[in-house]
């Protein structure tokens, strides 16, 4: 039996750890069944030199100079994930994903921590396979299923556990993993992840995991009555070599007030570098992304909800604003307490994988005098992939060099390495980039686009657009703490708007 809510919303917020969770108010929101839960927000990606290397510590200490270690590692993960989805789109799909074809230069320099030369032309959108999602009223048989794959049991539901369970905290741990907690198994146990739209997979640590897994909370599907194995293995393997590889499962998954009964989850039995503490603070990972970079073939947790009918509405809305008390995840609708309703625009899916839309336009000002520098327009055919695990804006070496030409100062930072760049602190300010999507403009905020100094006592700052990567553009939280972002999977589309 499916419990259909009259209103299913999860509000997600941030603040700096599990530990500091302390609730500010409890208020209705204008939205029907909505709770509010304001939270205190701080950073990571930036501490003092002389802090200790302990996360709690240095988010503690954070006084504006950039965690180059941290920033570094995170660079190297997110080129591992992409390396891993786009393997996962082709055996899903029998076809190589469109972008996987100019990804070369960002698996290869992000993994070795610098840059490569070459620049592969960009696809133009109007080639690219578009392939729309399936009907959400999937039968329930086929939710497992969504690529053909050999069917799973039938038995598959999600159920709203109360009316007011529908919040998740959310903690920002480094400007980029927007962690919150879950709960999986029968009895439920609590596990926190990192909510990522790059990636669809849900993924913990199993009770069986090596030592790689110290300091994660575990999965132990010997404790809970309903977990089923599923009789395979999964491999997440990584251009470096490095691998997380553990057994599939399906089990409860309580998220936001919501049940998703037998939901594929793979157990990990060995966490690579960039999934160990403390380069990941959270348990695992929940990938919000389509079924087609599922390295499980597996429908991802929200579009379980989606095709049981359990959300009210198939869409989730996030906040990311550096105002304290400002930033959300909501699931089953918008809070369009948040935002500029005249300004929200919506731009199609270019293909259900990531989620991936046409980029209309990318400037940055001239300086001295000199006319606004054109890094994308129309006829550029420049594709974004809009990233919630990604903190920073990251291109290919080619346009990056473009972006900061005749910027007095500008360089790589080598240290960092990945495409990294900073320039002088007093003129970055100048500099921030503005991003068209459809026919509105965005432009990033000064302070999100300043990550922090290079050092203790420099004059240079880390900035938020990055090379070492691809023709297309990957668009992370540098960009999205500027807008209320809509992902609209009943229509396939994305949407901008300006925070309220």
């Amino acid at each position: 039996m499916r419990l259909t809510p009259t209103f299913a919303t999860l509000l997600a917020v941030l603040s700096l750890s599990p530990s500091s969770l302390t609730l500010a108010s409890e208020t209705p929101d204008l939205n029907d069944g909505t709770i509010r839960v304001p939270l205190e927000r701080k950073w990571v990606l930036t501490f003092r030199d002389d802090s200790p290397n302990d996360l709690a510590s240095r988010a503690n200490a954070a006084t504006g100079l950039v965690n180059k270690p941290f920033l570094k590692t995170h660079l190297q993960r997110v080129a591992k994930k992409y390396r891993s989805t786009f393997a996962a789109y082709e055996t899903n799909t029998g076809s190589p994903h469109p972008l996987s074809l100019v990804t070369s230069q960002f698996s290869a320099g992000a993994l070795n921590g610098q840059t490569s030369g070459g620049v592969v032309p960009t696809l133009p959108v109007g080639k690219m396979e578009k392939r729309r999602r399936r009907d959400i009223d999937t039968p329930h048989d086929a939710l497992h299923d969504p690529l053909g794959n050999e069917k799973v049991p039938s038995f598959i539901r999600v159920e709203r556990r109360s009316e007011t369970d529908n919040e998740i905290p959310l903690t920002d741990m480094d400007s980029n993993m927007w962690m919150g907690t879950i709960s999986v198994g029968t009895p439920p146990k609590n596990f926190t992840v990192d909510f990522d739209t790059g990636s669809s997979d849900l993924v913990l640590p199993a009770q069986d995991c090596s030592d790689t897994c110290n300091g994660h909370t575990r999965y132990d599907p010997t404790q809970s009555s309903t977990s089923y194995d599923l009789g395979k293995t999964f491999t997440l393997g990584y251009g470096d070599g490095s691998n997380v590889n553990g057994t599939q499962y399906m089990d409860n998954v309580y998220m936001g007030g919501y049940e998703a009964v037998n939901q594929t989850l793979g157990a990990a039995t060995t966490y690579s570098a960039g999934f160990q503490i403390p380069a990941f603070p959270p348990d695992g990972l929940l990938g919000m992304g389509f079924p087609s970079i599922s390295v499980y073939g597996a429908s991802p947790v929200f579009q379980t909800m989606v095709s049981s009918g359990a959300v009210k509405s198939a869409e989730f809305g996030v906040a990311l604003s550096s105002v304290p008390g400002k930033s959300e995840l909501m699931i089953g609708g918008t809070n369009s307490n948040m935002y500029q309703e005249s300004t929200m625009t919506y731009i199609s899916v270019s293909l259900e994988a990531y989620w991936q839309i046409p980029l209309a336009g990318v400037t940055r000002p001239g300086l001295n005098g000199q006319p606004d520098v054109v890094l994308a327009n129309k006829t550029s055919y420049a594709q974004a992939i809009i990233d919630t695990g990604t903190t920073l804006i990251v291109v290919s070496d080619s346009i990056a060099e473009q972006f900061y030409s005749n910027v007095t100062g500008a360089k790589l930072d080598t240290d960092i390495g990945g495409g990294v760049w900073s320039v002088p602190c007093n003129i970055i300010d100048s500099i921030t980039p503005t991003l068209t999507f459809g026919s509105r403009s965005f432009t990033v905020s000064p302070s999100t686009f300043n990550l922090g100094q290079t050092s203790n006592g420099s004059t240079d700052c880390v900035t938020g657009l990055a090379g070492g990567g691809s023709d297309y553009w990957l668009v992370g939280d540098v960009f999205l703490q500027n807008v209320y972002t809509v992902f609209d999977v009943a229509n396939s589309r994305i949407g901008f708007a300006d925070l309220a």
